[in-house]
């Protein structure tokens, strides 16, 4: 019987020798540390690493003359109405038209006008497929930026293969989403694969945890969120003693959480790893403490949101996330975007709105540098490897996602405290 692979892993293949330049330099996909790459116990020298060469479009398209336009379109396809993702795609909108609206203030492109061309990601199978060839032959738009649901996003990067539009990803932290090795998808914020790492080196290798019990949403989120934390436990001698789902329409099955709650109450873990969007999350925490259960909770970066402390009150005191970057960075692009992004909404902008932000003026650079061809602007996009953003420095792999180290942040009297723990690990 083959062991089944996961998702986050060099696939290794065990016949044959390494070439000797590969063997001088050996690199992991994803920044995965050598003692939690897949077999590194048997494998040493694997004989092929796949994600560790730039994707390249050999496809005709570049010799295209441009076109005569009025304003030059980008897509924006992202959760705005009827989902509960609608917390982080209203602030990624917001992100991206402050970009646009500062490069028209700039001259646009040539003198014409950047124009956003928005679409409500609905959430339905197989509706993302039909707004990217909307996007691509109605709208006639350049790149798209969007979305955030992972099964959402993985059909519309696949009819952006067939369409041939590039499409920077902003919010989607699926690790898998990359590994479709489809040359027109860009992402410029960190996935789950290093916030779970570092997650895995705080608790075990820091804190010296024997017992991380598991909580998440059910469904692709939470279900490829913790999968790299998962395996990380497995390969450090400390297996996962429980993974415990939710449903997330909790609020109709089980407001209580009263299954999830018992089962953490059998178990009695060290710590858990809560993977929940800030909503749920709130909810999961307030009930959790007042069930008289006081173990360290290591949650996802959707927590870090006003509404779950809002939700979860004193409760939320103390619980620990990961995220994408520091937004109290003594950065004066952040600091001005942080201002406008204040005065358009009265509140502070969060990852994704800062994500958004960035992304859009990478796709709006592409745009200026290659002209109106959508095959030079995604060549233009997988040259920019390095790109300083309000988020930090985005370092680009050879799979075009964002491997700049993430950070922590701890709930202290009533807000985030970034930089906290001052973990010894970053991935």
């Amino acid at each position: 019987m083959r062991p089944i692979m996961t998702s986050a892993f060099l696939l290794a293949l065990l016949a044959g020798p390494l070439a000797a330049e590969q063997a001088d330099s050996l690199k992991n996909y994803g920044n995965t540390p050598e003692e939690l790459r897949p077999f590194h116990n048997f494998v040493q020298k694997p004989y092929k690493q796949f994600f560790l060469e730039p994707l390249v479009f050999t496809g005709p398209g570049r010799e295209k003359p441009e076109p005569q336009v009025d304003s030059v379109r980008i897509g924006v396809l992202a959760p705005l109405e009827r989902s509960y993702e609608t917390y982080i795609g209203r602030p990624m909108l917001t992100g991206i038209q402050i970009a646009v609206d500062e490069a028209n203030a700039q001259g646009g492109y040539q003198g014409k006008p950047f124009a956003l061309v928005v679409h409500n990601d609905t959430g339905l199978w197989g509706a993302s497929a039909n707004e990217i060839a909307h996007f691509t032959y109605q709208d006639r738009a350049w790149a798209v930026i969007g979305t955030v649901d992972g099964a959402n996003t993985h059909i519309a990067i696949r009819v952006a293969l067939k369409t041939e539009i590039p499409v920077m990803n902003v919010a989607d932290t699926d690790p898998t989403l990359v590994e479709t090795r489809i040359p027109w998808i860009f992402r410029n914020i960190a996935d789950d694969r290093q916030m779970t790492y570092t997650i895995a080196y705080y608790a075990f290798k820091e804190r010296g945890f024997q017992k991380v019990a598991i909580l998440r949403a059910n469904n692709r989120y939470g279900r490829f969120g913790v999968s790299e934390f998962r395996s990380a436990t497995v390969r450090l001698g400390r297996p996962v003693p429980i993974e415990i789902n939710y449903e997330t329409n909790y609020a109709q099955v089980n407001p209580e959480f009263t299954v999830q709650i018992e089962r953490l109450q059998k178990v009695q873990p060290d710590a858990v790893v809560l993977w929940a969007d800030a909503e749920a999350a709130g909810e999961l925490v307030r009930r959790i403490r007042a069930a008289g259960l006081q173990m360290p909770i290591l949650a996802c970066d959707r927590v870090v949101n006003p509404r779950f402390l809002e939700l979860a009150g004193p409760a939320a005191e103390g619980v620990i996330a990961t995220y994408p970057y520091n937004p109290e960075a003594d950065s004066p692009a952040l600091k001005h975007f942080a201002a406008e992004y204040h005065r358009r909404t009265d509140s502070e902008p969060g990852v994704y709105a800062a994500h958004a932000y960035d992304g859009a003026w990478m796709v709006i650079q592409a745009i200026r540098k290659a002209g109106l061809n959508r095959y030079r602007i995604r060549d233009a996009l997988a040259e920019l490897r390095h790109y300083e953003g309000v988020t930090g420095a985005i370092e680009m792999d050879d799979a075009y996602s964002d491997r700049g180290p993430v950070t922590m942040a701890t709930v202290r009297q009533g807000r985030f405290a970034f930089g906290q723990p001052e973990v010894k690990a970053r991935f």
